[in-house]
Parts: C-alpha cells; sequence; structure tokens
C-alpha cells in the first residue's frame, strides 16, 4: 500500500545496527560505544594492589605531603603575583603622580611668563602715558 508491500523485512538485531562500521581493531572487550575498558580494569588492579600492600600508608603519606607542597607552592606563587600587581599599582601612582607635578610646574611656569608680560605691557604703557604728558605740557 505504501510503497513497499512485497518486500520481506530484513530481521536485525540492536547490536548489529548499534555497531560501528569501522570497530577499532585488536579490541577484544569493547562494547557497543566503542570505549576499552582495558585500561580502567589496570587502574583498578593497580589501586587494589597498593590498598593490600605494606607500603600503602606511607605511599598514602608521600602523595598528601607532595599535595601539600604543590598548595603552598600555588600559595606562594600567587602571593608572588600579588606582590607584583601591587608594584604595578605604586608604579602607575607615582608616574600619574609625577605627570601631575610636571603639569603643576607648567601650569605656574606659564602663569609667571604672562605675569611678566603683562608687567612690562603696563610698565610701557606707562612710559608712553608720561611722554605723552610731557610732549602736552611743552
Amino acid at each position: 500500500m505504501f510503497g513497499g508491500a512485497g518486500k520481506k523485512k530484513k530481521e536485525e538485531s540492536l547490536s548489529s545496527v548499534m555497531a560501528p562500521e569501522n570497530p577499532p581493531s585488536g579490541s577484544r572487550n569493547s562494547s557497543v560505544t566503542g570505549f576499552d575498558p582495558e585500561g580502567l580494569e589496570r587502574a583498578a588492579k593497580a589501586a587494589r594492589e597498593l590498598d593490600s600492600s605494606r607500603n600503602a600508608s606511607s605511599a598514602i603519606e608521600l602523595i598528601k605531603t607532595q599535595e601539600t607542597t604543590k598548595q603552598h607552592e600555588a600559595a606562594a606563587k600567587r602571593s608572588e603575583y600579588e606582590a607584583y600587581a601591587q608594584q604595578l599599582k605604586q608604579q602607575n601612582i607615582q608616574a600619574e603622580a609625577e605627570e601631575a607635578r610636571k603639569t603643576l610646574d607648567a601650569q605656574t611656569q606659564h602663569e609667571r611668563h604672562r605675569a611678566e608680560y603683562r608687567d612690562e605691557l603696563e610698565r610701557k604703557r606707562q612710559v608712553d602715558m608720561l611722554n605723552a604728558q610731557k610732549y602736552m605740557q611743552e
């Protein structure tokens, strides 16, 4: 009725449908997803052997000591970075203060030159006025 009449459906299992077309070679215990649990099994076996070993407690203490050392190193590195950041902030503050001082010096010098120029103009004006009065009196 819908175009498939007369064709017999092939029986397929779920595992044959889900099997990868190119399965990894050499994996004897792979699952449908292609995950190879051998590495995980080896790690679990090593952990069991370590737990049953007479050196297990010293190995755990060694691992704890190593972790503590790593934490101390990280804390030292963090404080080193914080000190460096603080130093950079201090340098920036000093640079800004130096720039502000230079700006203030330049403004002061400019105002002094303006005042001197105004004084010079006023003196010239007064000399010109005196000369004009002398001329008028003659």
